[in-house]
Parts: structure tokens; sequence; C-alpha cells
């Protein structure tokens, strides 16, 4: 059982995306509120994504935020305060890794270029934990995903 983000950062990509794979989808009611989010797997990828999300404008992401209605935002800390940046649609759909039902987010087209075309897909670690898997929804890299945790405020309140 994953116990903690430094077991996950001590996992292959494979590994998470067969642990994904193990994993249900989280209901969407046990979304709503702030989420801290970070990358985990190997260091080699976890390293890659600060300057890649610096180039396509989610430099300084801390997490993702969820209304009731089922709308998601990013959200980065830049020079000290949060921004809102980029904002998502949950659906249910089938994943594009494993065909099994299950949740993502949708990026809305009128998010600059290349998020329209991302899809993150969710499944529950534990009740405050959540893996996602970001993909670009395009031809063969729709099997390409990169791991992610997002993590209950109510984890962070206690620590």
């Amino acid at each position: 059982m994953i116990q903690s983000i430094d077991t996950l950062n001590q996992m292959s990509l494979t590994a998470i995306h067969r642990l994904f794979t193990d994993l249900d989808p989280p209901e969407i009611s046990s979304l709503t509120g702030i989420f801290r989010g970070a990358f985990v797997g190997p260091a080699w990828l976890r390293k890659i994504w600060g300057p890649l999300l610096v180039i396509t404008g989610l430099g300084g992401w801390w997490g993702k935020e969820f209304d009731s209605q089922g709308n998601a935002v990013n959200l980065v800390l830049r020079k000290g305060r949060f921004e809102s940046r980029f904002s998502m649609v949950i659906v249910h759909q089938a994943s594009h890794l494993d065909r099994k039902s299950g949740l993502a987010m949708h990026y809305r087209a009128d998010n600059p270029f290349p998020w329209p075309f991302i899809v993150d897909e969710l499944r529950r670690i534990d009740s405050m934990m959540v893996l996602g898997m970001t993909l670009a929804d395009i031809g063969p890299f729709r099997r390409l995903a990169f791991p992610f945790v997002l993590q209950s405020r109510e984890v962070m309140d206690g620590l």
C-alpha cells in the first residue's frame, strides 16, 4: 500500500502506471476544495517538470482547486501570492491508459496551447490522496502519461 509521496518517488514510471490501473476513480463529490499537488516518480522526471511548466505558463504550480459543480483550476504560487490558472472540467470517461471507467480533467478550449490538448486522469490512492496521470490527448501520446498526486488540504492542515 502506498503510504507517502516518498514511496511513489522510489517507484519506476512503469510501476506507477501499474499502480494507477489497480486503483479506482474518486467520486466527484470527494474533489471539492483545495488540493496540494506534487510531481512523483523517478528523480529525472520530477526535475524536468518545473522548467517545462514555466515554458507552458504554469510555473510555480502548487495544486488544484475544485468546486462542487465539477470544475477545477490550477493554483500557482508567484511572488508569495496564489493565482488561478487554466480552468478544467471534470468528466466521466474511459481511461486512455487502461480503458477502465474513470474521471478525467479536460482543460477548456480557451486555455493557451498546449493545455486544450492535455488531460489529467484521476484515481484514488486513499481517502486523502489522489494519483493523477497527465497526458496529451493526441494520437499515440495518449498512452504516455506522467504522474502527480493531489493531497486534500485536510492533510496539509494536520502537518
